[in-house]
C-alpha cells in the first residue's frame, strides 16, 4: 500500500496574545502605540511562520509578490534546424528533469527551480512549441520522450535522471521512463493528469456522474491535442503500455471533493486514487496530500514539492 503523507495547510492567522493586566489605566496614546506594536508583531510572526513552512519563494508569492522567470538557459538543436530551450542549474546526481504541464514552459517551475538546484543538478526545459523553443509538434508522447533524450544529450547532461512532472508532465514522465529505462531512476508526479488511473479507479465509483466525468476527460485530451499538437490516439496507446514498476515514485496531489457526492463516496475516490498510484510501482510509492493547494501545487505548496524531491534523491543516493 502506498505510504500516504498528510501535509497540513498553512495557518493564516498569527498567534494572538492577551494584553497584560495593568492596575494603572494607560493613556490613549500609550494604547495606540501598544496596538500598533501588537499588529506589527503579529505580522512578523505570520510571515516567519510562512517562511518556515515554504521558504523564501513561497512566502514571496503568498504575500502578493510577482513571479518573474529569469531565463539563464540556452537553445540547443535536437535535430537539424530545430532547437529547444534548456535551463540547468546546480550540481550533483541524480539530475532532476522538470517537465511542465499542458501549455506551460520552464517558468512554471520558478517557485522551486532555485531551491531544487541546491539539492542536486536541476534542469527545466521548453518542449516543442512552448516558451523559447521552436514551434511545431513532437507528434505524440513518445515523440516528446525522444526530443527530451536528444536535448539532454546535446546539453551534455548525464543520467541517472529523476523526472519531476506536473499535470500533463506526469504522463510524459511515465512514457519517458518506459522508453528510456536506463536513464530514469525515479519519478515525482505533481498533481498529475494520469487519465488511465482515473478511468480505472475513479469512474466506477461516480455513479450518475460517470458520463459527465468521462466526457470531461475526452475534452481534456482534445484540448491537449489542440495546445500541444500531438496525436491523441497514439499518445493514449503509448500511455497504456507505460510501466514504471520498480522505480521509486513520489506523488504530490491536491485533495479534492465533489460537493454533489456524499462524504463516503469522496473518501472512496481518494482511497481508490491512492491505490491506483501505488499500482504504478508496488511498494515504492509515497503519496503526499497537499492540503491548502490547488492544481498548481508548486505555486501553492512549493515546500511539498521540494520535500518530495529531497526524499527521492536521498533514497537514490543512499
Amino acid at each position: 500500500m502506498a505510504t500516504i503523507r498528510h501535509a497540513s495547510a498553512p495557518n493564516d492567522e498569527p498567534p494572538r496574545r492577551d494584553p497584560e493586566h495593568r492596575s494603572r489605566r494607560p493613556t490613549p496614546r500609550w494604547w495606540l502605540t501598544r496596538i500598533a506594536l501588537a499588529i506589527a508583531v503579529g505580522l512578523v510572526v505570520g510571515v516567519v511562520g510562512d517562511f518556515l513552512r515554504g521558504g523564501v519563494t513561497a512566502t514571496w508569492l503568498r504575500y502578493g509578490g510577482a513571479l518573474v522567470y529569469i531565463a539563464r538557459g540556452e537553445r540547443l538543436e535536437v535535430r537539424p534546424g530545430h532547437a529547444l530551450y534548456i535551463d540547468c542549474r546546480g550540481d550533483g546526481s541524480p539530475t532532476l528533469v522538470l517537465e511542465a504541464g499542458m501549455g506551460s514552459d520552464s517558468a512554471t517551475w520558478s517557485p522551486v527551480h532555485h531551491e531544487l538546484a541546491t539539492i542536486t543538478r536541476t534542469c527545466s526545459y521548453d518542449r516543442t512549441g512552448r516558451g523559447r523553443s521552436d514551434g511545431g509538434s513532437a507528434g505524440d508522447l513518445a515523440g516528446m520522450s525522444r526530443e527530451l533524450s536528444a536535448l539532454f544529450a546535446a546539453a551534455g547532461e548525464h543520467p541517472p535522471y529523476v523526472v519531476v512532472g506536473h499535470s500533463l508532465g506526469t504522463v510524459i514522465a511515465r512514457v519517458h521512463a518506459t522508453l528510456a529505462p536506463r536513464d530514469v531512476a525515479g519519478l515525482v508526479l505533481v498533481d498529475g493528469f494520469d487519465p488511465d488511473i482515473f478511468d480505472e479507479r475513479v469512474l466506477p465509483i461516480l455513479g450518475p456522474l460517470r458520463n459527465e466525468y468521462l466526457n470531461h476527460t475526452d475534452e481534456l485530451w482534445d484540448l491537449i491535442a489542440s495546445v500541444e499538437g500531438i496525436d491523441v490516439d497514439r499518445s493514449r496507446a503509448q500511455l497504456a503500455k507505460a510501466s514504471v514498476a520498480g522505480l521509486p515514485v513520489e506523488v504530490v496531489i491536491a485533495p479534492r471533493v465533489d460537493g454533489r457526492l456524499d462524504a463516503a463516496t469522496n473518501d472512496r475516490i481518494a482511497a481508490s486514487t491512492a491505490a491506483g498510484y501505488e499500482q504504478l510501482s508496488p511498494g515504492r510509492v509515497t503519496l503526499t496530500l497537499a492540503w491548502g493547494a490547488g492544481h498548481m501545487v508548486q505555486f501553492d505548496r512549493p515546500d511539498l514539492v521540494v520535500e518530495a524531491v529531497r526524499r527521492i534523491v536521498a533514497a537514490l543516493r543512499g
